[in-house]
Formats: structure tokens, C-alpha cells, sequence
């Protein structure tokens, strides 16, 4: 009985910690940026990936922003149809050349698949992939064996979000919700992509 009870407390023990280092761990795949050919800024969000995608640009950390998800440029055949994301970068100062667009990714690991693709055909070797904290750790398992099978590098980098807080993550509803849909998602692509 004795036996019973200590296995219990440390399995409890085990979940508390892993419950609070949650955080952490779906944002722990974060790099420092570097040069690359070309900067992803992942669709969804609220806007704070696409503004690290601009600081990145200004910065000169690449002449490119790749905007995956609805954010083109379309021409309509009476002039062109802007998105609203992509006026947010045309505002910015961002010229409309610098910015390349998939609108075909409805998912991370086709966005991991078609910014691989994208690197290809343009002869690129890297890319700055911006992204909010907590899709961190799905973006790395997408990431890492697409671009190791082609041999090409990437970083991933954390948007800034003001309300984030790693070691607190389940204190913000919207954290605490993107956090669990995370750990639904992670379990997913396991079972679906392999990844």
C-alpha cells in the first residue's frame, strides 16, 4: 500500500512539474537571428509575427519575407487586391517585391514543405522562421526532417508578444488555450505526419 501511495505522489509530482514547465518547453526552440536568404513569417497570429518579420527585414537579416497563409497580392485585372496582411507590410515601408507569398499551406507542416520548396527553387539555403512562442516546438518537429532530407538550414525565431510569459503560460487565457491546443496538435502530427 505504502509502494502505491509513493508511486502516485511521484507520478503527481511529475505532471506538476511538467505542467509548469509547459511554457518552456513548446518555446525552447527559439534561436538568436542570423543572415539568411529569406525570413517566413507563419500565418495566424495576431499580427506580432509579421512585425518581427519587419524588424528582421530592416535589421537586414534578409532581403525576402515569405507571408504563408491568405496575405497576397492578387492582381484582380482592375489593378491589385492587398490583403490586409500585406498592407501591414507595404505600410511598414516593406517594398511589394520583398514580399513572396504562399497561400497554398493550411497547416505548419505544409508550410515547413513549401518554404523547403520555395528555398529550392530560388538556389536559397536558409530561412528565418518567425513564429509566436508557444508553435515553437511543432514548427521544429515540421522543420527538422524536411530540411535535413534537403539539406538546408533554418532558425526559428520568437515574435515578440508583450503578454507572453513562459513560465506562467496557463495564467493568460489566451496562452492557456494555445498552449493545450499545442500539446492536441503535437500528439496529431505525431500520429499523422510522423514528425
Amino acid at each position: 500500500m505504502k509502494l502505491t501511495l509513493v508511486v502516485i505522489v511521484i507520478l503527481l509530482l511529475l505532471i506538476g512539474i511538467l505542467f509548469l514547465n509547459l511554457g518552456h518547453w513548446l518555446s525552447s526552440p527559439a534561436n538568436t537571428p542570423v543572415k539568411a536568404d529569406l525570413i517566413a513569417t507563419l500565418g495566424g497570429g495576431i499580427g506580432e509575427r509579421d512585425q518581427m518579420a519587419v524588424d528582421l527585414y530592416k535589421a537586414g537579416y534578409a532581403k525576402k519575407i515569405l507571408l504563408t497563409g491568405m496575405g497576397g497580392i492578387v492582381d484582380s485585372g482592375k489593378g491589385y487586391y492587398k490583403s490586409p496582411r500585406s498592407l501591414f507590410f507595404l505600410k511598414q515601408g516593406i517594398p511589394a517585391d520583398a514580399l513572396l507569398f504562399d497561400e497554398l499551406s493550411t497547416n505548419t507542416y505544409q508550410e515547413s514543405l513549401n518554404i523547403a520548396a520555395l528555398l529550392i527553387a530560388h538556389h536559397w539555403q536558409s530561412v528565418l522562421v518567425v513564429s509566436d512562442p508557444p508553435h515553437l516546438r511543432r514548427i521544429n518537429f515540421c522543420l527538422q526532417p524536411v530540411f535535413k532530407n534537403a539539406g538546408l538550414s533554418y532558425r526559428i525565431i520568437q515574435s515578440t508578444t508583450p503578454t507572453w510569459q513562459a513560465d506562467r503560460w496557463w495564467q493568460d487565457k489566451r496562452w492557456r488555450q494555445f498552449c493545450l491546443n499545442e500539446m492536441v496538435k503535437l500528439i496529431f502530427y505525431a500520429l499523422v505526419y510522423g514528425v
